[in-house]
Formats: structure tokens, C-alpha cells, sequence
């Protein structure tokens, strides 16, 4: 039978599948590394709900900063102030992204003006608004990281993904996270009230970019059956979930980490498949044929696509989050690597109004994220922890 995608009306009765789990939050907390599993939250000094009387930042503030190409430095800065239509925010917690990675390098590509303060995944607590800010002091928000241009057609609707001139990102072209407040533009914050900060702030980005992958092949296809998740990272743990939550798909996970794959097991893949060369072949076993309805890769590198192709069949939906540098090409041949009818989308994160429709889902599910968090001071063995993938999950900075 054909399992339907139901991401529409985010299924608020149904709970998370037997045998699930939810992700932990492990935080390094003192200067001697000490660390504390702590699930579901963080007991850190930062995790704690603001105090009001914080309305302003002080004369100084704490900032990680790129300064120059390939060199970061927590630094004090300017304390900012809102203009119009924008508004200051106390933050509250910051992923930490592979992105962070590439921008701290500040290549030409990106146009950058150093220096700047990394940190795209936001979550803060409204201070002050500037004029036509509209939004109350003590609202927890949630930032947006695009900026469009905010005139065309895919702007108006909060689709800045979309924007055909192109867009900015905050944490890149204007101060991002990495710090004590920033000052961000009104029009892209996002209701987060009743979520916890360090969770909710790697779904800014990360779980954007998977829940806009669910519904993208949900757009393509009717028939979730058996959905294969290529890479169980910061992105694919969550679209696990998402999967898992949204429909009764059968799922597959492939990953060449084991701890990811344990993860995987964790939070309720009925089977995990290590990435190799037997991965294609191990696949199909499973499901008797080339027989994978969906597949959602957030790895995108040469093996990960060939896998999907391998693994689908007419009717499938291939759909690529991850930037690995692979290609699949299209063969308009009676005898290419993909079959006919199978549809092949490239995506990149999501909208507005999905990151909105996300936190709705994740108040009535609980997915979330694995987290390890750090204080600000650490944010630069955050970014390291990052590039070298000794994360599991999400990296999250706590000012």
C-alpha cells in the first residue's frame, strides 16, 4: 500500500514510533571539560530563561568574529542598536554549521566585508525594537538566516530561498549569533515561544533544510513506502525523525560513521546500512528489488548519488540536500543509470513560512536534535569539532 506524506496537517496525534528515543544534550560546562549528559535540557547558566532586566546590552559585548581570511578571535565589540525594522535580541543559543566552516574562511566567492560575527542558526530573546520592529520585548524568537531582497514575488511570500536576485546571509554578510545580542531584521523572525532554545536553535538551519527536503518529495511523489536517508548528520537525523513522525514509512538509513548509524537505530530507523560499495545491493535486499520510493540525501558526493540511482525505481523521488560535489547526470537514453519517471530535485534550505510550519511540527511531535553544547568562550573548538566531524548531530554556543 502507498504511504502518504502528511506533512500538511503534522499529524498532532501521532506520537513518535515505538522504541524511539530522543536525542541527548551533553554540554561542556567548566574550564576542566567536565561533561554531563543532560536530557531533555541544559542546566547551564545560558539555558536558563533570561532575566527581564536585561533590556540592553552593556557598554561592550563578547562577539566571535572572522577578522580576516582563515582567522576568528572572540573579541569585544560595539554593543548594537536596532534601526528601522530591525530589532536587538539577547541570544539565547547558536548552531554551529558546517557553513560556519567555509565562511570563517571568508573565500572571495561569498563577498564578504570583515569583520563579521559567524552564526546563522539563532535563537535570542527580543530586547529592543527599532522603529516599525513590531515585535514585544521578551519574545522568543527564532532568526531566519536569509535575506532577500525582500521585493520580488518569492520575498513577499517568505520564500527567500527563492529570491532571483539572490540573497545575503545573516551570519556572513551581516553580524550573525556568536555573541552576547545581535540585531537582526524584523520580517525574519519566527514565532519560538515554548521551545527550548538549545534545541530549537539547529532547526533554523539544519532542520529547515530537512523539513523543506520532506515536503520537496513529498511534491514529487505520493508513495513514502520505503524511504532510504543517505547520511545521518545534523540534517539527516532530523528528516529521520521527520519521516518517522509524518507518515508509516519503512526507513533505511546509510552512513559511514557507526556512531551515526547508532543514532539512527536510536531514534527509530527500522534498518541502518553501512555506506561502502555493498550499500546499493544491501538495499535492495531489504526491500526486494529496486524498490526505494524516496531518497533523501544529505551527503550529495558521486557514491551517494549513484546509490539512489541504483535503489529507485519509476515512480521514486531523489532528493538532494548535501553539497559533495557529485553529479548525476541526465541521460536521455532507453538504457541510463535512472530509471525513467524517477524525479530528481536539488534543494536549498527553506522558507519562512516552513520554518514557522516546522516549529509547529516539533511542538506537537518533539523531534529535536542531538546537541553538544558550548559556552561562547569555546565557540572556536566548537567550529573545529565541526570540521573535523566530531560532532553527533548539532554543535550548539550558549553566550
Amino acid at each position: 500500500m502507498a504511504v502518504q506524506p502528511r506533512l500538511a496537517d503534522h499529524h498532532p496525534d501521532r506520537p513518535l514510533p515505538t522504541g524511539h528515543r530522543h536525542p541527548s544534550i551533553e554540554c561542556i560546562q567548566d574550564p576542566s571539560y567536565t561533561r554531563v549528559q543532560l536530557n531533555p535540557g541544559c542546566s547551564m547558566p545560558s539555558c536558563s530563561p533570561m532575566s527581564a532586566s536585561h533590556h540592553r546590552p552593556p557598554p561592550d559585548m563578547r562577539a566571535f568574529q572572522v577578522l580576516a581570511p582563515g582567522r576568528t578571535e572572540l573579541v569585544e565589540t560595539d554593543d548594537p542598536a536596532p534601526g528601522p525594522g530591525e530589532v536587538l535580541l539577547q541570544v539565547a543559543a547558536t548552531g554551529v554549521c558546517h557553513s560556519d566552516v567555509f565562511i570563517r574562511q571568508a573565500p572571495p566567492m561569498l563577498g564578504m566585508s570583515l569583520p563579521v560575527t559567524l552564526g546563522h542558526e539563532i535563537v535570542g530573546v527580543v530586547r529592543e525594537a527599532g522603529p516599525g520592529g513590531d515585535w514585544a520585548a521578551g519574545s522568543q524568537v527564532a532568526v531566519y538566516v536569509l535575506r532577500g531582497c525582500g521585493s520580488c514575488s518569492a520575498c513577499k511570500r517568505g520564500a527567500d530561498n527563492l529570491c532571483r536576485t539572490g540573497y545575503r546571509g545573516i551570519g556572513t554578510h551581516t553580524d550573525g549569533g556568536l555573541a552576547e545580542f545581535v540585531v537582526v531584521p524584523a520580517r525574519n523572525l519566527v514565532d519560538a515561544s515554548g521551545l527550548d532554545a538549545t534545541t530549537a536553535a539547529p532547526l533554523t538551519d539544519a532542520g529547515l533544510t530537512a523539513f523543506h527536503s520532506v515536503r520537496s518529495a513529498a511534491s514529487l511523489t505520493d508513495d513514502w513506502s520505503r524511504t532510504l536517508v543517505i547520511g545521518v548528520g545534523g540534517l539527516g537525523h532530523l528528516a529521520l525523525q521527520m519521516v518517522l513522525a509524518t507518515t508509516e514509512a519503512e526507513v533505511i538509513t546509510v552512513d559511514a560513521h557507526e556512531g551515526k548509524l547508532e543514532l539512527a537505530a536510536r531514534l527509530g530507523a527500522h534498518h541502518v546500512v553501512p555506506a561502502g560499495a555493498a550499500a546499493a545491493n544491501a538495499v535492495r535486499d531489504l526491500v526486494h528489488g529496486r524498490e526505494i520510493d524516496v531518497v533523501l540525501d544529505f551527503v550529495g558526493a558521486d557514491d551517494t548519488l549513484d546509490l539512489a540511482a541504483q535503489v529507485t525505481n519509476r515512480g521514486s523521488a531523489i532528493v538532494v540536500a548535501g553539497l559533495g560535489g557529485g553529479a548525476l547526470g541526465f541521460e536521455a537514453t532507453s538504457a541510463g543509470r535512472l530509471m525513467p519517471e524517477v524525479a530528481l530535485r536539488r534543494v536549498s534550505a527553506g522558507s519562512r513560512t516552513e520554518l514557522a510550519e516546522l516549529f509547529e511540527l516539533v511542538r506537537r511531535t518533539g523531534i529535536r536534535p542531538e546537541v553538544k553544547c558550548y559556552p561562547l568562550d569555546r565557540a572556536a573548538e566548537a567550529v573545529d569539532a565541526v570540521e573535523a566531524g566530531r560532532i553527533l548531530g548539532r554543535a550548539v554556543v550558549l553566550p
